[in-house]
């Protein structure tokens, strides 16, 4: 398993969220503690690369996060809400 880890500014856009998106982000959090490389590469021409995203909310919602293997981390770098 991975720990998900949110700094200071997704931790904020994560507490912006509307209620509709909360349970789609906590299942899509659960997700990346198993499976963080079922994610897009962020850079289409670096498949291999460990900045990732994903969307939740049936697209309505986008997050971008770095994998690190090595720590068996994954933090968090921006959520987005387009809703």
């Amino acid at each position: 398993m991975y720990a998900v880890t949110l700094d200071e500014d997704s931790r904020h856009q994560v507490d912006a969220l509307p209620a509709e998106a909360l349970a789609p982000f906590a299942e899509l959090r659960a997700v990346l503690e198993v499976a963080p490389w079922n994610g897009e590469p962020y850079h289409r021409g670096k498949p291999e690369a460990p900045m990732r995203t994903m969307s939740f909310a049936e697209g309505r919602g986008q997050l971008v996060y770095l994998i690190l293997d090595d720590q068996r981390r994954v933090d968090v770098l921006l959520v987005l809400w387009a809703g």
